[in-house]
């Protein structure tokens, strides 16, 4: 009993004040970075799992790149048979394109075609899974009989990931668009936390805020690789 109640102490406290997603600890990887894996590393804090940087970006003059050009993100990893999952993979594509160039609109001319002093992105989504709303709901709830609780409670200190739960993974490369050289590369997983909130009931609100989370944060890398005073460091 007195064990019991120790982990359901443990699972309120996980769930207050959590963020909405939270970096997973590991992602396989597409294939979409193609021969940039072995020279990727570990990334830090605020930073991609995986992680590739060029060194010739310490070269190159801050302030250099002044548009963008967006590449529409693609989809890639294991192909289903599934129609219904192929077009939501697609629409999260879409959706996570949407979000990238509104937040980098902000701070950049975007354009259609490849020319100097331009910065070309590329993207690919390799995974998105929505949530169990209903049993992410029930295994939420903190009380000692909750055998779905203390099972997703266990899982996400075995895995960082708890049950239920939506996730995304994606990949992205950043290249100089008259030269086509890659100049930095990321790969990243996203899962979400256990909380009960009103965004808590829709399915695919764990992917939509990660994907608002990625936006954020490549428009805070980019502003601080060109010098930027005001960068606003997305809250993970």
């Amino acid at each position: 009993m007195t064990a019991r109640i120790t982990i359901v102490a443990l699972a309120v406290t996980l769930l207050v004040g959590c963020s909405p997603t939270k970096q997973a600890r590991s992602m396989e990887t597409s294939g979409f970075l193609g021969d940039l894996y072995p020279r990727m590393h570990k990334g830090g804090d605020n930073e991609g799992l995986l992680l590739y940087k060029n060194p010739k970006i310490l070269l190159i003059p801050r302030g250099t790149y002044k548009k963008i050009l967006l590449d529409p993100v693609q989809v890639w990893g294991e192909a289903s048979a599934d129609p219904a999952k192929q077009q939501e993979m697609q629409q999260v594509a879409e959706m996570l394109h949407s979000l990238l160039y509104r937040s980098l609109e902000k701070d950049y001319e975007m354009v259609t075609s490849q020319g100097p002093n331009t910065l070309r992105i590329q993207a690919a989504l390799t995974r998105a899974d929505k949530a169990n709303v209903a049993l992410r709901a029930i295994s939420t709830i903190p009380a000692p009989m909750n055998v779905l609780a203390l099972s997703s409670l266990v899982k996400n200190l075995g895995t960082g990931k708890p049950l239920f739960v939506g996730e995304i993974s994606a990949e992205i490369k950043l290249l100089d668009a008259q030269s086509g050289e890659v100049l930095a590369a990321s790969a990243d997983r996203r899962v979400g936390n256990k909380r009960l909130d009103a965004d808590s009931f829709d399915s695919w609100d764990d992917v939509h805020k990660a994907m608002e989370f990625w936006a954020e944060q490549i428009r805070y890398r980019l502003c601080q690789q060109r010098g930027g005073g005001n960068c606003v460091m997305p809250k993970n």
